[in-house]
């Protein structure tokens, strides 16, 4: 399972485009997924969450940053939109008009060079202490097919590039034993990799998406296993090259003890020279016929700067060890076996690590996913201990940060 932001976008994505052509389409239960994937969205993108108990809203919104132009009766006032939704949206303005005024909205997209228009109605009014919050809340009315497609585009587009950017757990490659406990029986199987979010379970037994099920996560060391509620979010139905057939989980219910045990191992896991042999204590299963990583892997968006042939700029990594590094870029990543130079930056120490490589894959844009963007895999030339230390002082710090801050009630 790709263990990021990605999946639990590609989770909500099919539910909403169902509910924005009929709404009546959603079962209860359906409904229900909907709104608790729409909730862990918000609290990622706006860092605040909602009570469950207390949440009417109807539509999606996504923080964006643009310009909206609107006539009053005595003059033509541009402002400012913070946060847009497929229902409405919110103008910043330290002089809202009152409750009920109806409007004839501009939305001015810079970026595009173009312009649409909508109308609406104030719907509410913030007349805040503080500036930032102070506006008005608008809810489109009479919107044709047109304007409707031109507002989910922006909303979906805006979505993807705010979600995708956020950081998310790292990830590292790990056949471990897990079982798991459903309605149907009890079943032991191998995990693909893990993250403190969740794993990707390599199994032809595979659950619908939103299933719940025990399990139980076999670690090396003398810890007590691991034991966890968890939610499908993505099933891997047809297995392809590298990828076995499976299913994408997320942690719902994890104690603090569980917490650090998982914390512990990927930790050791990144910190080592090769990824758990077979035969040791938590490693592959016996007869797995594994060809796995030389290095294990830390799949994280994590920034650094690229200089190759005549290009050079910034990206954020996927796919990270101490051996290499998958860079993704807008750019037309250059052929194999040309150099590479990489520059990762430590957030805490500002310690700076330069890394020369080489392009040893070329991967294509894949249109079916979000980011869609052309990849190039780099292997990093020998760094020597002083600066390999420092890369896995880098990739750890990671780590750190996803244990501190990993909410076990999200998971990915």
């Amino acid at each position: 399972m790709d263990e990021s932001y990605a999946s639990l976008l590609e989770a909500f994505d099919a539910l909403n485009r169902r509910k924005r052509e009929d709404a009546d389409s959603l079962s209860g239960e359906e409904r229900e997924r909907w709104k608790r994937l729409r909730r862990e969205i918000e609290q990622a993108l706006f860092d605040h969450s909602v009570d469950p108990a207390h949440d009417t809203r109807e539509h999606l919104r996504v923080p964006v940053a643009m310009s909206v132009r609107f006539r009053t009766q005595n003059e033509l006032k541009d402002r400012y939109i913070p946060v847009l939704g497929d229902g409405g949206l919110f103008i910043s303005s330290v002089d809202p008009l009152p409750v009920g005024s109806p409007l004839e909205l501009e939305i001015l997209l810079a970026h595009r060079g173009l312009s649409f228009q909508v109308t609406g109605r104030v719907v509410y009014a913030s007349d805040s202490a503080d500036p930032a919050c102070r506006g008005m809340g608008v809810r489109f009315e009479g919107l044709s097919y047109e304007q409707k497609r031109m507002v989910y585009g922006l909303v979906d587009d805006c979505l993807r590039e705010r979600l995708l950017e956020r950081r998310r757990h790292a990830r590292v490659d790990a056949q471990l034993e897990v079982q798991f406990l459903f309605a149907d029986g009890f079943f032991e199987e191998t995990t693909d990799d893990l993250s403190m979010g969740g794993l990707f379970i390599a199994s032809e037994r595979v659950l619908p998406v939103g299933e719940r099920l025990r399990l139980v996560l076999h670690v090396p060391g003398e810890r007590p296993a691991v034991k966890a509620l968890a939610e499908v979010m993505r099933v891997r139905a047809e297995a392809a090259p590298g990828k076995p057939r499976g299913m994408g989980v997320r942690f719902v219910e994890l104690t603090p003890e569980d917490q650090e045990t998982l914390r512990a191992f990927l930790t050791r896991a990144l910190a080592l020279e090769v990824p758990l042999a077979e035969g040791e204590p938590g490693g592959p299963l016996e007869g797995s016929g594994a060809n796995r990583r030389l290095h294990p892997r830390m799949e994280h968006r994590i920034p650094l700067r690229f200089h190759w042939l005549h290009s050079f700029g910034v990206c954020c990594a996927q796919d990270i060890s101490t051996g290499g590094v998958l860079l993704q870029s807008r750019e037309a990543p250059p052929p194999a076996g040309s150099p590479v130079e990489v520059t990762l930056t430590h957030p805490v120490t500002l310690q700076t690590l330069v890394v020369g490589g080489t392009v040893v894959r070329v991967v294509p844009p894949d249109p079916s996913r979000p980011e869609g963007l052309p990849a190039a895999a780099v292997e990093f030339e020998p760094l020597g201990p002083a600066r390999e230390a420092l890369l896995r002082s880098i990739l750890e710090y990671y780590v750190q940060v996803d244990f501190r801050a990993g909410d076990p009630t999200r998971g990915d």
